[in-house]
């Protein structure tokens, strides 16, 4: 999973530096929906494993360290992301907070780029389909653009798969609980048969004994067909009730192995629909075939910005002024600003500015706490393991070890 900074550390010249008003048509801020990763059906189950069983009891804490280790490697690089918005969210404090004297000349060389930018924006407005959001966003993330666009396709495709692989589970989850319904009837449908048989058999009994003493009938081949037709009975019967069990059995693996994989199959999904959401939001589109769009507009209309470099030098000498400033200032990603200098002269701006990397840190932040809870569930399930016998303990140690 590929994560930047709201603006990427690089240099941009004069003719990056163009926001564009929104087309007609184009997807807004509110369109970007996502499906729901809080949907109960993607709820963790917990596994039914006979503990007692060797090998189902180390294959079970093997696979909750590979839980782990999963999650383990999913916060790690949302941290790292959620550092660099953090990062910038403290930059932004460090200039709201310096001195008004501290600050006229950086708000007037960020003045006079946001004027340079306008009269290009001007000559071009109306030309090519992107919205301002998405036009800087295009501008921000420039040299990796062409790279998201490739991985968003790819979790896209992947989505789709997850959806098929957790549609094809949730099936063969509801085929194995009526299979297991179907055994529990068969079963309870052999103990009514034995009931009824066993009842028939005494009522059978007590007739021929009431024949041999009151009337002196000779029982003995009846009696004895009688007796064959039980043991017939009662064979059949314990055979069926013998297959049930084992058919129930299997069943029970089956059902654990499905609930299993579709465990695995779930934090995948969750992650990787808040990994789509998280880009969706960063580029302001709803998909990665807008994306391309946006960013072969941004392409050729960067092309046309090639030609209209009349203010070149003194966007550059505004540049460095403002660099110049923002170090005296001690902010520490200085050459983001170049895209952003509308927000240090306009505070309405800076609200958006700030509400967006808000937006971005707390997305960063549930994911964050997704996958820190997947990790705290099967160290927890891993402990209570352990606490139950001495060997348990001795088993977890040696797995848990191999990641140190």
């Amino acid at each position: 999973m590929a994560f930047h900074l709201f603006g990427r550390k690089k240099n941009p010249g004069p003719e990056d530096q163009q926001p564009s008003e929104p087309q007609n048509g184009m997807v807004q801020e509110q369109d970007l929906k996502m499906p729901d990763v809080s949907d109960k059906a993607l709820e963790i189950e917990k596994e039914k494993v006979d503990l007692r069983n060797d090998s189902a009891r180390i294959a079970y804490l093997q696979r909750l360290y590979e839980g782990i280790q999963e999650a383990k490697r999913q916060c790690g690089d949302i941290k790292y992301e959620y550092a660099q918005v953090t990062s910038y969210l403290k930059d932004i404090q460090l200039i709201d907070q310096a001195p008004v004297e501290e600050k006229t000349e950086l708000y007037a060389a960020a003045h006079r780029i946001v004027e340079l930018v306008r009269e290009r924006q001007r000559l071009q407005r109306q030309k090519y389909k992107m919205t301002d959001a998405q036009k800087r966003m295009m501008e921000n993330y420039e040299a990796s653009v062409s790279e998201d666009i490739q991985k968003l396709k790819e979790y896209e495709d992947y989505q789709m798969k997850i959806k098929n692989d957790l549609r094809q589970l949730g099936s063969e989850k509801n085929l194995l609980l009526a299979d297991k319904r179907d055994i529990i009837r068969r079963q309870s449908a052999l103990k009514t048969i034995g009931k009824v048989l066993s009842v028939i058999l005494l009522a059978v009994g007590a007739m021929m004994l009431a024949l041999l003493f009151l009337f002196r009938v000779d029982i003995t081949v009846p009696f004895v067909a009688t007796a064959a037709f039980a043991f017939a009975i009662a064979a059949i019967i314990l055979n069926e009730a013998r297959k049930n069990r084992i058919d129930m059995v299997i069943t029970e693996k089956k059902c654990d192995r499905a609930v299993f994989l579709s465990n695995r199959v779930k934090i995948k999904y969750v992650n990787n629909v808040r990994t789509l959401d998280y880009m969706y939001h960063k580029y302001q589109v709803r998909n990665a075939t807008e994306l391309e769009f946006v960013y072969g507009q941004y392409r050729k209309a960067k092309k046309e910005w090639a030609r209209q470099r009349e203010s070149t030098v003194l966007l550059n000498e505004s540049n460095q002024i403002l660099l110049r400033e923002l170090q005296r200032l001690g902010v520490k990603d200085r050459d983001i600003w170049f895209a952003q200098a509308r927000a240090l002269v306009e505070p309405k701006e800076m609200v958006e500015v700030r509400h967006e990397l808000n937006v971005r840190r707390q997305k960063l932040r549930e994911q964050l706490d997704y996958n820190t809870g997947v990790m705290e569930d099967c160290l927890e399930e891993i402990e209570k393991i352990r606490d139950k016998k001495p060997e348990y303990a001795e088993e977890v140690e040696r797995i848990l070890g191999k990641g140190r």
